[in-house]
């Protein structure tokens, strides 16, 4: 651990103040940096870099650069397209000639965020994982070999590493999700997932950072958190806040866990270039439908509760806390398939073993409340 920490002063006092303005020098030109530099496809590369694509083609040099200009060379990129209806294709396939390490994965047809990270991992040669949006970016050029140093140096499961947001004006602010946790230590389990997911209140207020990126993860974890989520679940269409389920099955499937302070990941808060689409192939896109990604996240807590207590509580305070009901019944216009989610999920959570006899009556009151008359018409078949 000492040598961890002094590794991270080192870090810190290295980098410069003007780490943004570098950014955008670095990582906007035409061609590589590193023209001396031999790029070799590796069969034992230390690290995969999955990058998701949709429709980016106004952002894919830069994400790409940012990869391709990392001081740790001995990578893959594994660059995965949502069947993109712009010339996205067609610039990875030029940037493949310059760069052997480059690997293209083309969907026939629009999957989701969840399927193309699952596609790129299980496809991954490398010791350690991370995945990148195709509109956002390394925000410095040292970031995997560092963490790479300090994965390796302590044998940790995951690193995290800070980020920066930013939109079409420039950089809006630094993000310090877990400065106030005084994390300076290395997490193992049990400790790990009663940090950030069982002593929370409720994820939305108290679960810091649900992003899947900007961690360094190592490959067999990943593979975990594939088995966690399962294939059912990886192919339904997420379009909100996919990132929730990988994250809280990578908090349960990993041993070993560090964050670090330094900036890596610069991440792109605009509306345009993100890799999901206007459609939910669950809901009619009539603009009256909203997204039911949440929805989806309660049923699959749900289930993965199964007779363990911890689970069933984490299930049972997001569905009783962090539900906001009234925004769902008076803003949304809500269909069948909501209520069928919702019906199921208050069904099996009342077979939770842990509730007494006042939890449950509270269930039933909730349940009551939400499936009213005009409500529980609307399906049918329960």
């Amino acid at each position: 651990m000492e040598e961890i920490t002094s590794f991270e002063k080192k870090i810190n006092l290295g980098l410069s103040m003007n780490i943004f303005d570098e950014f955008y020098l670095i990582n906007s030109q035409n061609k590589l940096i590193d023209k001396n530099v031999k790029l070799e496809q590796s069969k034992n590369p230390k690290i995969t870099v999955v990058m998701t694509v949709y429709n980016n083609e106004n952002n894919l040099l830069r994400c790409l650069r940012s990869i391709q200009n990392q001081s740790l060379k001995n990578i893959e990129i594994i660059i995965v397209d949502d069947c993109s209806t712009d010339n996205s294709v067609e610039l990875i396939k030029q940037y493949q000639k310059e760069d052997p390490r480059i690997i293209l994965i083309e969907h026939e047809s629009n999957e989701s965020p969840i399927k193309s990270r699952s596609d790129g991992i299980r496809m991954a040669k490398g010791k350690y994982i991370t995945l990148i949006d195709g509109d956002d970016a390394f925000l410095h050029q040292d970031i995997l070999k560092n963490s790479l140093y300090i994965a390796q140096t302590g044998d940790i499961d995951v690193i995290e590493f800070n980020y920066a947001k930013y939109n079409d004006k420039g950089f809006v602010e630094v993000a310090q999700f877990y400065y106030d946790l005084n994390l300076t230590n290395i997490l193992y389990q049990p400790e790990l997932s009663n940090k950030f997911i069982n002593t929370n209140k409720y994820f939305r207020g108290g679960f810091s950072n649900r992003a899947i990126w900007g961690k360094l993860v190592r490959n067999e974890i990943f593979k975990k958190v594939l088995e966690y989520i399962g294939v059912e679940y990886e192919n339904e269409y997420i379009t909100l806040a996919e990132d929730t389920i990988m994250t809280i099955a990578l908090f349960r499937s990993a041993n070993s866990y560090y964050f670090i302070k330094e900036l890596g990941y610069h991440y792109n808060i605009g509306k345009k270039g993100k890799n999901i689409v206007a459609k939910n192939k669950v809901c009619k896109p009539n603009n009256k439908i909203k997204d039911f990604s949440f929805f989806k996240f309660l049923k699959f807590l749900v289930t993965k509760a199964g007779k363990d207590e911890k689970n069933q509580i984490m299930a049972y305070r997001e569905m009783t806390l962090g539900v906001n009901y009234k925004k769902y019944l008076k803003k949304c216009k809500m269909g069948k398939k909501h209520y069928e989610i919702i019906y199921f999920i208050f069904d099996k959570i009342l077979e939770f073993e842990f509730l007494n006899k006042e939890r449950k009556d509270n269930i039933i009151r909730l349940r009551n409340k939400f499936f009213k008359k005009k409500n529980i018409e609307k399906i049918k078949h329960f």
